[in-house]
């Protein structure tokens, strides 16, 4: 219930961010949207069926879970559309094409639903849902990176949010949505549940799979058009911290060298004035005894 409580309010804000998106003429956060309203429903489901234990409660726990991961899966298949194929996906990506597309992802899990015990999942039709869009999402996620590499027209930045969300969708599926779905395969065909290792190892994945929602709204992050611009302001800050501070040393550096030096500049001229004109004296005063002695010379010895 904490846990819970927690991911309600970081939803629902993150729910109103992403249609803030959608009214600035932007189609790219449509399926992260209908993600986020199946983690939504997850989370409401799951405490319907803390508080009062119900069938209905846990399956549809089950398709919203199974839905989720099939938007994960259109996410990465976007991204790897965006790189690869971009003209197309110019051509072809609207608003209404995403609103379809997602209409249709919510009708997938019925294919799964197992008829013969009232609308349940069992456990092998589960986890073969569950299963199938994770080579999708890997496949998506290893031609984005060899299409990233030949897109010229893509910036630096729009490489990198596109990389990370596709990096993103995989280490959320692999990490908290892998484990609980390999465990309840296990479950179905070697029946070893009755053991106390494998009902820790299942109580720990289930709680691994509570935190996916926390993980989803991490998406909204890489379709900020803004997010790139914030950090490059964070680090021009810091350059032009840095950058003054430098060009502070250096100039205190430069005063003090250059009073340096024009002290000894002075010094020396100084000194070299002081010996000119003690020179320039001493001269004089032996040019005016040699003109006083020839003077003394020429004169008659009467006037002597």
């Amino acid at each position: 219930m904490i846990i819970s409580s927690i991911e309600i309010l970081i939803m629902i804000l993150t729910l109103f961010a992403l249609c803030a998106l959608i009214k600035s003429h932007r189609s790219t956060p449509v399926f992260v949207i209908h993600l986020i309203l199946s983690d939504l429903i997850q989370i409401i489901c799951r405490l319907t069926h803390t508080i009062t234990w119900s069938w209905d409660a846990y399956i549809a726990y089950d398709y919203s879970l199974i839905a989720g991961l099939y938007f994960m899966a259109c996410v990465a298949f976007e991204r790897y559309l965006l790189v690869s194929h971009p003209i197309w996906y110019r051509s072809h990506h609207s608003l209404k094409v995403c609103c379809v597309v997602s209409v249709i992802i919510w009708f997938v899990p019925l294919i799964f639903r197992d008829g013969y015990s009232h609308g349940l999942f069992s456990f092998l039709s589960l986890s073969i849902a569950c299963l199938i869009p994770y080579p999708i999402i890997i496949l998506c996620f290893v031609g984005t990176c060899c299409g990233l590499s030949c897109a010229i027209s893509l910036t630096s930045l729009k490489r990198k949010k596109i990389l990370g969300s596709l990096f993103l969708v995989l280490l959320t599926y692999t990490f908290l949505i892998l484990p609980h779905v390999i465990l309840i395969f296990i479950t179905n065909h070697f029946r070893s549940y009755n053991h106390k290792l494998f009902e820790i190892c299942l109580f720990f994945s289930r709680y691994l799979l509570y935190l996916n929602p926390l993980a989803d709204c991490v998406l909204y992050m890489f379709l900020r058009p803004d997010v790139g611009g914030l950090m490059k302001s964070v680090h021009c800050c810091c350059r032009t911290d840095v950058g003054g501070l430098m060009k502070s040393v250096h100039c205190c550096c430069r005063t003090d060298v250059g009073g340096l030096m024009k002290s000894v500049h002075c010094c020396c001229r100084t000194d070299t004035h002081q010996s000119s004109t003690h020179s320039r004296d001493e001269h004089s005063r032996d040019s005016s005894a040699a003109f006083a002695c020839c003077v003394s010379m020429q004169k008659p010895a009467s006037h002597s």
